[in-house]
């Protein structure tokens, strides 16, 4: 039996209105009632926890994002400072050499 991430869309929409057809026949209407809405309130659950570990997920990369920033923020300014400093070194030894 496949997995439930390899059915097509098609395949899904298709397995869910049989099962529906199939458990509203066992029950009368007031049953379906229950079970539908028992159903509903599992399914807002599951979007409600997958909606959060999104929402989770995104604040981690922007934040693996704003330290990477930082990051190359910290060397670029570590690089001007050996830049700097090489220019000093070149200067002291162009003065040095003029004498």
């Amino acid at each position: 039996m496949k997995k439930l991430e390899e059915y097509s869309p098609t395949e899904l929409a298709t397995l869910a209105t049989i099962l529906g057809i199939i458990i509203a026949s066992k029950f009368d209407v007031d049953q379906q009632n229950v079970v539908a809405n028992f159903l509903f309130s599992i399914a807002q659950t599951m979007f409600i926890i997958a909606a959060q570990i999104s929402n989770l997920n995104a604040k981690e990369e922007a934040q693996n994002a704003s330290d990477a920033n930082s990051n190359s923020s910290n060397t670029n300014e570590d690089l001007q400072k050996q830049i700097d400093e090489l220019k000093n070194l070149m200067k002291k030894f162009g003065d040095n050499n003029i004498c």
